[in-house]
């Protein structure tokens, strides 16, 4: 049961560490160009930022965006894998030596909980 909340703990840490940086991007209003919405003539730089860009985006995108994260949390990123490795390496390298994986896995830990 422990190493399946530390699993848990380190996917959805790193999800919160990519929301942040989403929210820093957008709050400085640095936006995709074109439409997130062609159909309903809605551009990215249209969407507001904090909770009211939630409420700005379609029902058909938000839907999408629920898929997708389902499709995350189901297939890619799965809470059955305990080890924090989920192939896609470490900016780009894979860690071999086991302790300085350990000491990575433990400092983004830390990282998340301050």
């Amino acid at each position: 049961a422990f190493e399946r909340r530390r699993a848990v703990e380190r996917k959805h840490g790193r999800i919160a560490m990519a929301a942040v940086v989403g929210n820093i991007v957008h709050n400085n209003h640095i936006v995709f160009d074109g439409y997130i919405s062609p159909s309903n003539n809605l551009k990215f730089s249209d969407i507001p930022t904090g909770i009211g860009g939630l409420f700005a985006v379609p029902t058909a995108g938000l839907a999408q965006i629920l898929a997708f994260c389902a499709l995350v949390e189901l297939a890619w990123l799965p809470a059955s894998q305990y080890d924090g490795d989920y192939g896609v390496g470490y900016f780009g390298t894979n860690v071999e030596d086991p302790e300085e994986k350990a000491r990575k896995l433990n400092a983004e830990l830390n990282n998340g909980r301050a």
